[in-house]
């Protein structure tokens, strides 16, 4: 799946997840609809907007760059690559801590933080 696969505009012409969607009003929440800023940051910043991520998980840091094309598991300079996904939902369900991949780890995510 690619980014326009699950980019899609609201009735404003924002962005939102299409497969993770926002579900509260967005009108007044600080975090676009979203229940914590951990899931914006995810779901919103990483996946939609495309922005580079970096979180804390069990004490630790992990770095998520985002190309065009794809997104990559990174080094702490975002200059060597481990693993490659085909996008930010991709990363989020398949990059997997101890088995677990990191949106089944949401609340145990400590610094989330666009780059």
């Amino acid at each position: 799946m690619a980014r326009k696969d699950y980019v899609k505009l609201d009735l404003l012409g924002y962005p939102y997840n299409e497969k993770y969607p926002p579900k509260g009003d967005s009108s007044g929440n600080l975090y676009h609809g979203y229940s914590s800023d951990t899931e914006e940051t995810l779901f919103y910043d990483f996946a939609v907007l495309g922005y580079d991520l970096t979180f804390v998980c069990r004490g630790k840091r992990y770095y998520f760059l985002t190309g065009p094309d794809y997104v990559a598991r990174c080094d702490d300079h975002y200059t060597e690559e481990y693993e490659r996904f085909a996008d930010g939902n991709t990363a989020l369900e398949q990059f997997k801590i101890d088995g677990k991949s990191i949106i089944d780890l949401i609340d145990e995510l400590e610094d989330v933080e666009p780059m």
